[in-house]
């Protein structure tokens, strides 16, 4: 299955929630482009393009349809490993063996853009007629804030979401949730849900740890600071306080640590779940009978968004032939081709509002305008910090749920010692 996110089988919480496409062969196309081609002829000049998947060239649409737009320019794709995409293209970028578009991750971008391994993206923008700034989702001109720049464009998004199994609802009387659900809403639900007897919890334990991170930043959180470090404080104190209680009443699991943690979501003995929007097919395909809302606020509505962004290598020997591809990808033609591949929604609004990324399905959802929350009140936060920093500060988070740590040693210790450790990069 085609999804933006598939990543989160990974230990680390950057943006290795992303997933799509590549070449098929595990690691960097040889040139051939699908039509035997492994040489620019006079007319035509190469282009190299990393990602993290492997599907054949023919059927990376949006790669195809920029090829037939552009037949002075073919493409050639690099599909490195998941698992190992950001560490190959950093290698690849000091090596100066980096291709000429980058489909960067969340966590590099500041980097590369900081250290100047890609290029500014604004005069582009500037000659542009078919990029518009001002139709994207809110957070990517605060991204360009932090970056002090545009450096990179966003293929797609996806965020958090609050997902309810309707029958568990509809069998207990309980109302469904609402988008202006509160967090004592979610535990007044997640306790009347919660059958013992049958080893039915009212909610699961948080799977997919970036969901902390939008809790503490709906508790008021920054998350991250203007020099890309943590900001946590009372709102990082209220989302543990609340994650504890929710475990003490018995009303979520506890957390596991290590390894893999079971959805109970997805086998029916939990009535909600909060987790990413790519969770969407996969429910669609278990025949669950569920819809989705906005995440419960508490100070304000706030979610993580994650995506892929796609950048210019600063030593591309082609610097135009990129910008046309990303500017290609940027239009209203490139976005549908991507969501619809995806299965994620563009950020630019013009283009989701069309909706290719929906998929109908008898089971569900039906409230696909939770998208239209997470596009207005999402941010780039965590997914920014190093990805082993900012798992590792989930585990403790999870120490406070098994009684093993006190929330004024997270915050007073493990916080700390956090960002001695992302400072150590600088």
């Amino acid at each position: 299955m085609k999804k933006l996110f598939l990543l989160l089988g990974i230990v680390v919480l950057s943006v290795g929630v992303l997933a799509a496409c590549g070449n098929g062969n595990g690691g960097a196309d040889n040139g051939d482009n699908g039509n035997g081609e492994t040489a620019d002829s006079d007319e035509q000049v190469t282009i190299r393009f990393s990602w993290w998947d492997g599907v054949p060239h023919e059927e990376i649409t949006f790669i195809v349809a920029f090829e037939d737009a552009n037949p002075d320019i073919r493409v050639q794709v690099y599909a490195l490993p998941d698992d190992e995409y950001s560490q190959q293209i950093n290698t690849m970028v000091l090596g100066g063996t980096a291709p000429d578009v980058i489909l960067a991750w969340e966590v590099d971008l500041p980097r590369f853009a900081d250290s100047g391994a890609i290029l500014s993206l604004e005069p582009f923008l500037a000659d542009s007629d078919v990029v518009d700034l001002d139709d994207f989702i809110p957070a990517v001109a605060e991204l360009a804030e932090l970056t002090h720049g545009t450096y990179g464009l966003p293929w797609a998004y996806a965020g958090h979401l609050l997902y309810f199994n309707v029958d568990l609802f509809d069998a207990a009387g309980v109302a469904h949730p609402t988008e202006d659900w509160t967090w004592d809403d979610f535990a007044a639900a997640a306790e009347a849900l919660t059958i013992p007897e049958e080893g039915q919890f009212g909610a699961d334990a948080i799977t997919f740890g970036g969901i902390w991170y939008s809790l503490i930043a709906a508790a008021g959180d920054d998350v991250i600071s203007p020099d890309m470090s943590f900001a946590l404080g009372n709102g990082l104190r209220r989302a543990l306080e609340f994650q504890n209680m929710l475990t003490e009443v018995g009303a979520i699991p506890e957390p596991t640590v290590g390894g893999d943690v079971m959805d109970l979501f997805s086998a029916g003995r939990a009535a909600m779940t909060r987790s990413g929007s790519w969770m969407i097919r996969g429910y669609q395909d278990a025949g669950l009978n569920f819809d989705v809302v906005s995440l419960p606020r508490d100070v304000v509505e706030s979610t993580v968004l994650h995506t892929g962004f796609f950048t210019i290598n600063s030593e591309t020997d082609h610097p135009e032939e990129a910008w046309r591809f990303i500017e290609f990808m940027m239009s209203p033609e490139g976005q549908t081709l991507i969501s619809e591949f995806t299965g994620n929604p563009s950020a630019i609004r013009s283009v989701a509002a069309e909706g290719a990324y929906i998929r109908e399905a008898e089971n569900g959802p039906t409230n696909w305008a939770a998208f239209d929350s997470i596009a207005e009140n999402g941010r780039f936060t965590f997914s920014l910090l190093n990805p082993t920093v900012t798992s590792d500060l989930v585990r403790e988070f999870n120490s406070v749920l098994l009684g093993q740590n006190s929330i004024d040693d997270i915050i007073n210790t493990e916080v700390p010692r956090a960002i001695d450790r992302l400072g150590e990069e600088d």
